[in-house]
């Protein structure tokens, strides 16, 4: 970026020779008659579209171009413009563009006028549009639309860039904080069994630096509070748990590097997490409100995931029964809230996820949101809900709700491990008995790549519920002998055919289609007509 002494100096040159000729890809100047009509101008938009997809840049309002000036009075370029309200001016012009970049405005004088300067960073994780679609780029001195192929090229040369890897001119001696660095280490040579690790070395075998040159992520992850502040922008958390009545036990707001961020979060968790007697079947147990596990991997995707070049807030609010999480940035590298489970993963932040990896505080596979899943449907609770609302990233849960038989059954399963089929089988059949089978492929659509076989396998795995069938359908009902546990009042009655309305369901769910001749077969009828009539009398 330009800054305030060469902005000066330039402004000192456009006094004497023309404007047009000092203009570059980086510097651009407009004029504006009053603020109303920079606020309605179309272009200022495509400019700033244009520098943010090259370089970043500059553009200097109050220089008038050189076009208009005659006789070679250069000196009548320098016109000034009125001071504006930075805050408004800044929003309003964040407004026209998709997605919003931090641009930043500065009042500087010159000769006694005032010109307003805007500093338009390079966006490397996205290409920036105006409000209405249009994708700029620098082109020499002057703006263009992209074509639909440097589009497609510009899209490709995101792909694998990383913010967080980037160098900063930093010692980290002075930039990083001495606490978190030396906590970080022990814990580090503690888990490689390396007692003798120095701090350079530390710093590089976890790219905290790189050749000794301190990097962004190093930065947020050890950083002081102000080197930080200063040099990457302002990164604020909050922690809020409010009650059901009403009551606030916890609204802290914090500034600080992710050592020191994750403990901090954790120790508010940890405080709100009450552990509560549980009484079923005669039997007592402890369990605590909220799951430690779905809440660290919800918290840590917060962080990791969120988009650090703009400025915002990570925030957990905890009211009521309902846990939100919130992380500045929008969905990235082509996951959607409907995708998300399945998705392979994608990290905007490279470094610092491969970092957060080497404390195990982040999973290499990606299961995150499998393990969010699985711990909210142990305690009889809905899957999390992930929802992109403008700028920003939710990760809802739902928190103090219990099923005490599901959470019984899926703690004490006698070894078998219970994953998404079986607990989702499990929470759908509580209460009601019965839960027809597309209803459950439909769900687990989002999670898994073969539904149906995912249930198959898990009605295998668990002793508590079976496959039925009536001319309605194919259901999972809960054995009779479960009732109680899974707290069934009304007990799903089946018929003497029930069976052969499975065994169809599974071979037209495998196989697609069949003749009468195959079902007749599979089914054991021994005449056609009998196949006939059965099909005759299934509406699914």
């Amino acid at each position: 970026m330009i800054n305030t002494n060469q902005i000066l100096q330039i402004l000192d040159s456009i006094g004497q020779e023309p404007s047009e000729a000092i203009e570059s890809d980086i510097l651009e100047f407009k004029n504006y008659s009053s603020e109303s009509a920079l606020h309605n101008a179309k272009d200022l938009a495509e400019e700033i579209s244009a520098l943010a997809n090259h370089k970043g840049g500059t553009i200097i309002i109050g220089v008038r171009d050189s076009s208009n000036v005659s006789e070679c009075k250069w000196n009548d370029q320098l016109v000034g413009f009125n001071p504006v309200d930075m805050h408004t001016t800044r929003e309003r012009l964040r407004g026209k563009l998709k997605p919003f970049i931090n641009i930043e405005l500065h009042n500087v004088t010159h000769s006694g006028k005032p010109y307003l300067v805007i500093k338009v960073p390079r966006c490397r994780d996205s290409l920036v549009a105006t409000a209405s679609g249009k994708v700029c780029i620098r082109d020499g001195k002057s703006s263009r639309p992209m074509s639909p192929g440097e589009i497609e090229q510009a899209v490709k040369g995101l792909q694998d860039y990383d913010w967080s890897s980037e160098s900063i001119e930093l010692p980290p001696e002075e930039a990083l904080k001495n606490d978190a660095v030396q906590e970080a280490l022990v814990d580090f040579a503690s888990r490689r069994d390396l007692p003798n690790l120095d701090k350079g070395a530390f710093l590089e075998a976890i790219g905290a630096t790189h050749n000794g040159v301190l990097t962004k992520s190093g930065l947020l992850f050890l950083g002081k509070v102000e080197a930080i502040r200063n040099h990457l922008g302002r990164y604020e958390y909050r922690f809020s748990r409010k009650t059901s009545a009403g009551k606030l036990i916890v609204n802290d707001v914090w500034e600080d590097c992710l050592w020191e961020t994750i403990k901090r979060g954790k120790s508010h968790f940890d405080y709100c997490n009450d552990i509560q007697p549980l009484t079923f079947e005669g039997k007592e147990y402890s369990i605590q409100l909220l799951d430690k596990i779905a809440f660290h991997e919800a918290y840590l995707n917060a962080l990791v995931h969120r988009d650090y070049a703009v400025d915002g807030m990570v925030s957990v609010n905890f009211t009521g029964d309902r846990l939100v999480i919130a992380s500045p940035g929008s969905f990235y590298g082509g996951i959607t809230s409907d995708n998300i489970a399945k998705h392979e993963p994608r990290h905007r932040n490279k470094a610092l996820a491969r970092m957060l990896m080497e404390y195990h505080l982040v999973d290499r596979a990606g299961m995150g949101v499998l393990r969010m899943s699985v711990n909210s449907l142990r305690y009889g609770r809905a899957f999390p809900s992930f929802v992109e609302r403008g700028e920003t990233v939710e990760v809802a849960m739902q928190g103090e709700y219990l099923r005490p038989g599901i959470f019984v059954m899926a703690t004490n399963n006698e070894g078998v491990n219970y994953g998404i089929p079986e607990l989702l089988i499990l929470n759908s059949v509580y209460e009601t008995g019965v839960v027809p089978v597309q209803f459950l492929t439909k769900r687990l659509g989002v999670v898994v790549h073969s539904p149906w076989d995912a249930v198959d396998r898990a009605v295998q795995k668990l002793n508590s519920v079976e496959l039925c069938g009536t001319r309605a359908g194919v259901f999972i009902r809960a054995k009779p002998e479960w009732n109680k546990a899974l707290n069934v009042t009304k007990a799903f009655r089946v018929t003497p055919a029930s069976q052969k309305h499975v065994k169809l369901y599974q071979y037209l769910t495998r196989h697609g289609s069949a003749t009468n001749a195959d079902i007749k077969a599979h089914l054991g009828f021994r005449h056609t007509s009998q196949t006939s009539a059965f099909l005759k009398s299934a509406s699914y």
